[in-house]
């Protein structure tokens, strides 16, 4: 197990890991006790069916790391999973990545996610030497949309009808940070 970054929240301790499909089980066991409420905002719920399904998901996007076209991050309280944060569309040229994550309703509301987004940021704008940092949320997830908000993100644009999930078209909020000591602002 790699350990990315560790922080405390309160009496829990949060770790950051890479992922690997021994986490897959966990993973699967958060999705399914969710899946009502994940499936709101997130459109691969339904894609992961079993424990199975998430293992071949972690070995998919171990592949895309050694690509470079995903930093994904599994997020551990206590040592058990409970979600994962990621940067994908990285652009190398234009020095920009998106951002997503998911966390268990069972420890929301502690600040975990704020946290580990704070961390994978000071990652990208230092390590990845990215200049802009890209969030999309879905227009009515008020509580994922707090979280840039808190950490200094912009809204930078509403786009409608732009995503299609559950039969129906949805809005979603594009939030940015530019990262200002990196000297390539405008």
């Amino acid at each position: 197990m790699f350990v990315f970054k560790q922080f405390n929240i309160d009496r829990h301790q949060v770790s950051l890991l890479l992922p690997e499909e021994n986490q897959a089980q966990a993973l699967f066991e958060v999705v399914e006790a969710d899946r009502n409420e994940l499936r709101k905002w997130m459109p691969w719920v339904d894609d992961t069916k079993s424990e199975r399904s998430e293992a071949k998901f972690i070995k998919y996007i171990q592949g895309q790391m050694v690509a470079g076209k995903v930093f994904m991050l599994t997020i551990a309280v206590d040592n058990m999973p409970v979600g994962m944060i990621d940067f994908h569309q990285i652009n190398q040229s234009d020095h920009h990545a998106e951002v997503g994550y998911w966390l268990s309703q069972q420890v929301q509301g502690l600040g975990i996610m704020t946290r580990s987004l704070k961390r994978l940021i000071d990652y990208g704008f230092n390590e990845m030497k990215l200049h802009k940092i890209l969030i999309q949320v879905e227009a009515g997830n008020t509580k994922s949309s707090a979280i840039p908000e808190r950490l200094g993100f912009i809204k930078e644009a509403e786009f409608k009808d732009q995503i299609y999930a559950n039969g129906q078209y949805r809005d979603f909020v594009e939030f940015g940070l530019i990262n200002k000591a990196d000297g390539r602002h405008s």
